[in-house]
């Protein structure tokens, strides 16, 4: 089957959350926000530089100045924080969590860097190492739900539903309106095997994630997984509305297929070739339901669509041999 990917889970096929990285986007509502900790010092003068700098979206600028501090203070927990913060960025991990262990080393009760390296560890599905830092951190900080969703998650890899859940509820309980984190518990109790919990959390997250998109056709894509195809048909109704692609109508027809619903399907599917044809996935679909329907010369058409478009990939010799089917049917 061909995988329909919106970009919000990270780690593979599981979503993952944690608390945001610092804004460092020049249109941001406000200002990175200053590192948390039990008791946090007044930043430092390059530290500070740096933070405008990040506002200003100078990201070398503010390398050189977190780079500055450390000269000046091998120590400056901050400047650790916002090094580990613009090296996940830049997606380099592996300096991320060095600088996120420096942070951590320099600052007892450093929740920020705590949470930024344990959500790190659980992508990397590390999850002995993100208990390791989460468990002590919450002992310390038990209202923290970043930390407790990051437990979750890992407790979640390592098949521990009870721990689990309880984690997750935990985080939810402290924060109730982040539709995230409720997609993020959704995907795991259906992992666990509860799916009607898994449904409840899923739908409770739908009216939270407002216009976002990306959230909004997640769960959808998560309702799917667990086959609550008429919610998901729904669902992804709602993403359409909020954004008119052929990545949110091929996955609504995928959800109508779940419901038997063919017609429905192949008029979606239609919808998405016709809003995007060089949407791979769509004409595959396509292609596969008029078969189905005995349509075979436009699903011919639709299957060749594809090929022009995936000629080497991992579908592409099964589709040539749908071609040949559809042509000793009739088509052509």
């Amino acid at each position: 089957m061909v995988a329909v990917s919106f970009g919000l889970a990270c780690g593979g096929a599981t979503p993952q959350a944690a608390a945001p990285l610092p804004d460092l986007s020049p249109n941001a509502d406000s200002s990175p926000p200053p590192p948390a900790s039990t008791a946090q010092p007044a930043l430092s003068a390059e530290v500070t530089k740096g933070v405008s700098a990040l506002e200003a979206n100078d990201l070398a600028g503010a390398k050189a100045h977190f780079q500055a501090a450390l000269q000046a203070n091998a120590s400056d927990a901050d400047a650790h924080y916002y090094l580990g913060a613009l090296s996940e960025k830049a997606g380099d991990t592996a300096a991320a969590e060095t600088s996120y262990k420096a942070a951590v080393h320099a600052r007892r009760g450093f929740t920020a860097a705590e949470v930024n390296l344990s959500a790190l560890y659980d992508d990397a599905q590390r999850f002995d190492e993100a208990l390791a830092l989460t468990t002590p951190a919450l002992a310390e900080h038990p209202k923290d739900a970043s930390l407790h969703l990051n437990a979750a998650i890992a407790y979640g890899g390592k098949r521990d539903p009870a721990a689990s859940v309880r984690e997750f509820d935990a985080a939810i309980a402290i924060t109730p309106s982040d539709p995230t984190f409720r997609l993020v518990y959704g995907h795991w109790l259906a992992v666990f095997g509860q799916r009607d919990a898994s449904v409840t959390q899923l739908h409770a997250a739908v009216p939270l994630a407002l216009k976002n998109v990306g959230i909004v056709a997640a769960i959808g894509h998560e309702l799917h997984i667990t086959k609550a195809f008429d919610d998901c048909v729904a669902v992804f109704g709602q993403a359409i509305a909020l954004k008119d692609a052929a990545e949110l109508w091929t996955e609504r027809a995928a959800c109508k297929i779940g419901q038997k619903d063919d017609a429905g399907a192949v008029a979606d599917l239609r919808a998405a070739t016709a809003k995007d044809g060089t949407y791979a996935p769509a004409q595959y679909y396509l292609g596969n339901e008029l078969a189905k329907a005995g349509e075979y010369t436009p699903a011919i058409a639709a299957y060749q669509a594809f090929l022009k478009l995936e000629p080497n990939g991992p579908l592409a010799k099964g589709v040539a041999e749908k071609i040949r089917v559809a042509k000793q049917h009739g088509g052509h």
